[in-house]
């Protein structure tokens, strides 16, 4: 059984109010649950970093600890930690992830997350990950291989982007033409899993099968151990300890297309989703400058899921 223990980790002196958001919605729908964020280079007398200081535990990153606690046959693990480069945490990210939910088990989730449901359901799998719709070919591009159909996909793809976003922006979010992007997404997407949103009983087969995996995964290649490893340990015989879980649960809203969160008539989610990923990597700008300010006056999305918890008391 999952614990009902939710894990973050930052890394980095930059702690905006939308991470704030994050950990506000995990503790307003599981008020009993124990939140713990593992941090690394903290912020220092930053308000919504202090603010969160009375609600949940901030934990310091202990990696050597966590190594020495792992089996002999995992512990190389820790060497792929020391290759990856300072300048993409991102990639350590992944693997610390993995490594708490092998240790201790609960549910991790990224920082550009909201929470809105409670996950009790799900506690009874051994774990958990969700799917979500993805360009089909982007695992060979990232890889540098460029298959027969890349073109016609691309093309379908940005076909798809172009009247998403024309759509929202400018359009009125017209059914007719949200039905369009879904048919041809049919054509250019597939579901694969991502590992924004997980959850684990502790030692459970999936993720030490994550961890033998990692050190002969290419660190320095975007996405190989993220997305990608979790797919790969998929088609081991470890996906027998892990529920795959549809895509509205957590991502009923295609990466691709997370700017439906933020502009435009806000877009519908599914009334199955526990949680939203709205995908920080597409937003790097937009970020910190989502006040609280700003997201009161707002229509958006995103925005008017983020006023029902400031509403809620923080």
């Amino acid at each position: 059984m999952i614990p009902l223990r939710f894990h973050f980790i930052w890394i980095g002196r930059n702690f905006p109010f939308v991470n704030r958001l994050a950990v506000e919605s995990v503790r307003q729908t599981h008020p009993q649950a124990e939140i713990i964020v593992h941090f690394q280079d903290g912020p220092v007398g930053n308000a919504d970093w202090d603010a969160l200081k009375s609600k949940v535990e901030f934990r310091p990153i202990n990696l050597a600890g966590w190594l020495n606690d792992l089996p002999p046959s995992l512990k190389s693990v820790g060497e792929s930690v020391a290759k990856v480069s300072a300048s993409y945490p991102a990639g350590r990210s992944n693997i610390l992830r993995y490594l708490i939910l092998y240790r201790e088990g609960g549910i991790y989730l990224d920082f550009d997350t909201l929470t809105l449901k409670s996950f009790t359901p799900l506690l009874n799998n051994p774990a958990f990950i969700g799917e979500e719709e993805v360009f089909r070919c982007d695992d060979d591009r990232v890889a540098g291989k460029y298959t027969w159909d890349l073109p016609l996909m691309g093309a379908l793809f940005g076909i798809s982007y172009g009247l998403s976003y024309a759509n929202v922006q400018w359009l009125g979010n017209l059914e007719v033409l949200n039905g369009m992007n879904r048919g041809l997404m049919k054509i250019w997407s597939a579901r694969k899993l991502n590992n924004a949103l997980l959850g684990s009983e502790p030692g459970n087969a999936f993720f030490a099968e994550a961890l033998r995996l990692i050190p002969e995964t290419d660190a320095g290649m975007r996405f190989a151990l993220g997305p990608m490893l979790m797919n790969r340990v998929y088609e081991s015989e470890s996906k027998n300890s892990i529920k795959r879980l549809d895509k509205d649960v957590f991502y009923s809203i295609p990466p691709s297309q997370t700017f439906r969160f933020f502009y435009g008539r806000p877009s519908a989610i599914s009334e199955d989703a526990l949680a939203i990923h709205w995908c920080a990597s597409n937003h790097k700008e937009l970020a910190p400058t989502l006040t609280r300010d700003v997201l009161e006056k707002s229509t958006s999305l995103y925005a008017r899921l983020a006023q029902k918890i400031i509403a809620r008391g923080i």
